[in-house]
């Protein structure tokens, strides 16, 4: 039996850096001091010389080495994210008493497998059962777990795990469903996984394991990054060759693939390896992601263990914004891709999808980029239509429109997409809708008057309501998708519609505006009046178009825009301030609202 050990990681971890610190500055001054005493001789003033000064970089290594397998040991023994000292009893005193042990633990778990090869009974295995029960307690030491692991070699390593299965989940062919992963975990395939990731995430694993992760079947491999927590390299490693594997390659094809659940579960345990996955394996994270695979799965638990590793990886604030941004892309990318799935086809649709309402939830701090992206590039194809009408000065695009990177590599259109892939469910489209206002709500832009006399706040009040308009055409083109009944749909568009106008007295000085109630009342004739001509679009109860109607329901919200200018004392605007206004909401919202009214159907 070890010691009972208390240390606090953090200084331990410091004084490590501290003698490696020591050991390069005696490594630097080792060549020069020896050819120094050599020259001196006998004269050589100093006591022991160069002996000495190897003995101390001895000293050193030798105490980095048995500092760090302690504080390995500590950390795998007390999980725990907090600060101070940690205590527990080791398994062992000192590495070469741990990998004796483990030495001797393998031989007897190699003939007891043995003695179950000739007999494949049930009392067999109880024997390979009562060897592997030598582990318990073992395992977190990871000397220990790198020796047995050499010992045991990665053929008898695969071979413990594919007989539990046989044994013990021997229906389970795609990997393990959650009941059998409970019984691993508390077997042996919990204690080899346990022993794997401890000496994995130390660094004391050779090449051949390494391989192991190429050729090794694919219930195995899930197996391993579920009942244990690997290292975020490793857990990465096994998911880019899974996702790269030939579908149906484990030749099961009609069995639930738990293989895939077991490998979402493996990363939603660790949101940040699933973030930067996400990031940095696009192709692969497609993979995941693909409508198709979620529905073929046979694992209806699958997307609600999906939507639990995204609901980590994406959560505002969590890892850094650089990578939590990228993966962001690659999500957007994989589902509104222009002949994804998640908008119907042979596979229907999703309007109850735990993956939209994650996604939904967190999309509040990136609405801005997605915005930028779609008023961008109305800018630039307005810029380009009036080159092509032969305008002398046609208006730039606004560089201040422009999305920077990496939300600068997504295509609008795949945001749309993105947007009614995501709005098919009800509950995300809703909660999709309130964060959109919210957005338009914190720009304030009511602190810019669009007809003031100066260009600073015309510029400012254009730019805030190109974006504002920008966000309405995706939520717009969502909507679209969203499992509404007409009447939810129209009061859905004709919130849309009132954005603007909702925030307009703040253009008023405080004494100025209309009182509270006073407003909400004016808001809700407005609103009832925007429904009223989409539900009676929607019933088929007039012949206008969709066009007509979309001209209508603009010119309505321009209309209300004005009286409520009016009505907080700034005046009627001119002609041609009516006309900018009247244009700028036409440019803007016409064609979305043209196209979500066609796709809804009258």
């Amino acid at each position: 039996m070890g010691e009972f050990v208390g240390i606090d990681p953090l200084g331990a971890d410091k004084l490590i850096r501290q003698m490696e610190t020591g050991k390069d500055v005696l490594g630097r001054t080792r060549s020069g001091l020896e050819a120094a005493i050599a020259e001196a001789g006998a004269d050589w003033a100093g006591r022991a010389g160069v002996a000495a000064m190897h003995r101390t970089w001895a000293f050193f290594h030798e105490s980095q080495q048995d500092l760090k397998w302690r504080v390995d040991i500590l950390k795998r023994m007390v999980p725990t994210q907090q600060k101070g000292m940690l205590a527990a009893t080791l398994p062992f005193s000192n590495q070469t008493e741990a990998a004796l042990a483990a030495k001797k633990d393998a031989v007897a778990i190699t003939e007891a497998l043995k003695h179950h090869d000739e007999h494949l009974s049930q009392q067999s295995w109880t024997e390979v059962e009562k060897a592997m029960a030598a582990l318990k307690g073992r395992v977190d030491d990871p000397a220990y777990a790198a020796a047995l692991l050499a010992a045991l070699g990665p053929k008898i390593f695969q071979k413990l795990f594919r007989d539990w299965m046989n044994t013990q989940a021997s229906g389970d062919r795609r990997g393990l469903t959650p009941e059998a992963s409970r019984r691993a975990g508390a077997g042996a395939p919990g204690l080899l996984a346990k022993a794997f990731a401890s000496a994995e995430s130390s660094g004391r694993l050779g090449p051949e394991w390494q391989k192991m992760v190429e050729t090794a079947p694919s219930d195995i491999l899930t197996a391993l990054v579920k009942l244990a927590p690997q290292s975020s390299t490793f857990l990465t490693r096994v998911a880019t060759d899974l996702l790269n594997r030939p579908p149906n390659s484990d030749g099961f094809p009609t069995d639930p693939n738990w293989n895939l659940y077991n490998l979402a579960k493996a990363f939603a345990a660790n949101p940040e390896a699933f973030q930067r996955f996400l990031a940095e394996h696009p192709k692969e994270s497609g993979v995941l992601l693909d409508a198709y695979t979620i529905r073929s799965s046979g694992v209806p638990a699958y997307e609600e263990a999906l939507a639990q590793a995204l609901d980590g990886a994406l959560k505002p604030g969590f890892g850094t914004d650089q990578v939590r941004e990228r993966a962001w892309v690659t999500v957007i990318n994989s589902l509104g891709a222009e002949h994804s799935l998640w908008l119907g086809g042979e596979i229907g649709t999703f309007p109850n999808s735990p993956i939209s309402r994650v996604l939904a939830k967190h999309m509040g701090p990136i609405l801005d980029e997605l915005a930028r992206g779609q008023a961008d590039k109305r800018a630039q194809e307005a810029y380009k239509q009036a080159l092509a009408d032969g305008v002398a000065n046609p208006p730039l695009p606004p560089p201040y429109l422009a999305p920077r990177a990496p939300w600068n590599t997504l295509d609008p259109a795949v945001t749309a997409r993105f947007f009614g892939a995501i709005m098919q469910d009800p509950a995300a489209a809703s909660a999709l809708m309130a964060l959109g206002k919210k957005y338009v709500q914190e720009m304030d832009m009511g602190r810019f008057n669009p007809f003031g006399p100066d260009n600073y706040s015309a510029a400012a009040f254009y730019n805030y309501s190109a974006r504002a308009g920008a966000l309405a055409n995706l939520l717009l083109s969502g909507s679209t998708h969203a499992e509404w009944s007409d009447d939810q749909y129209a009061d859905c568009l004709a919130g849309n519609l009132l954005i603007p106008i909702d925030y307009i007295d703040q253009f008023v000085p405080v004494d100025g505006k209309i009182p509270g109630t006073g407003k909400a009342l004016m808001l809700d004739g407005i609103k009832d009046r925007l429904k009223k001509i989409i539900t009676d679009y929607l019933d088929g109860k007039t012949p206008d178009s969709a066009e007509t109607v979309a001209t209508k329901l603009v010119n309505l919200q321009v209309d209300a825009m004005i009286d409520s200018m009016k009505a907080n004392g700034q005046g009627a605007p001119t002609s041609d301030q009516h006309n900018t206004l009247r244009d700028a909401a036409l440019g803007r919202m016409h064609g979305a609202l043209t196209s979500a009214l066609k796709e809804r159907g009258g």
